[in-house]
This record gives C-alpha cells, sequence and structure tokens, in this order.
C-alpha cells in the first residue's frame, strides 16, 4: 500500500494510507486539556484529504490507545483554535471512536473505508 508523508513546517508528522491519515502522538504532551481534545493544524487535514484521506487514526503511544474519525467529522463538529501553533482545528474526545469503540455514523464510514 502506498505510503504518502503529510508534514507540518517541513516535518513528517504522520501518513496517509488508503482512506486513512495515521498519525502517532504522545498524550500528555500533544492532547489538549482544557477542553480535552485532539488538534490538527488545518494544513495537514487539508494535505491528507488531497492525498485521499477521509478517516483521521491516532495512536496514543503512551497508552497505545487508539482514536478513530472522519475527516468531515472533525471539520463539523471541531472547534478552532488558536494558541500559537498556527491555524489548527480541535475535536472534543468524546467524539472520537476508542480502540474499536462503535460511534453511530462515525463507524459505518470507517467499515466502508477499510
Amino acid at each position: 500500500m502506498t505510503r504518502i508523508p503529510i508534514r507540518a513546517n517541513q516535518k513528517i508528522v504522520g501518513e496517509v494510507r488508503g482512506a486513512t491519515f495515521y498519525k502517532n502522538l504522545v498524550a500528555s504532551k500533544h492532547f489538549l486539556r482544557v477542553p480535552r481534545a485532539i488538534a490538527f493544524d488545518v494544513s495537514t487535514l487539508d494535505d491528507a484529504e488531497r492525498a485521499g484521506a477521509r478517516f483521521v487514526e491516532i495512536t496514543d503511544t503512551e497508552s497505545g490507545r487508539v482514536y478513530r474519525s472522519s475527516i468531515a467529522t472533525i471539520r463539523a463538529k471541531g472547534f478552532r483554535v488558536a494558541r500559537g501553533f498556527g491555524e489548527q482545528i480541535a475535536l472534543a474526545m468524546d467524539e472520537w471512536t476508542r480502540d474499536g469503540e462503535p460511534l453511530g455514523e462515525q463507524m459505518t464510514l470507517w467499515s466502508a473505508a477499510r
């Protein structure tokens, strides 16, 4: 399967394989605490979509927990973040599927893409 690197500020931050943008993060450093959420550079989501991604899969390297969402959900339910790291969008933790747990519409879309 083709791997397409996704960059932010010249640094590879993840990759697109098939319909999914994969990214590894350290929750204690990279997840927002208030409100509890996972944020992305808007440009990385744009680049991932151009590369064919419709979904995002985040692996927390500390716990091994895997979080999934559709990019459409991130755009529709996410909120803008301005904390000095460029244009970002974040999705609240309760909007993510965790370790394969079903989350209504997202799981239907997720299953269709696999």
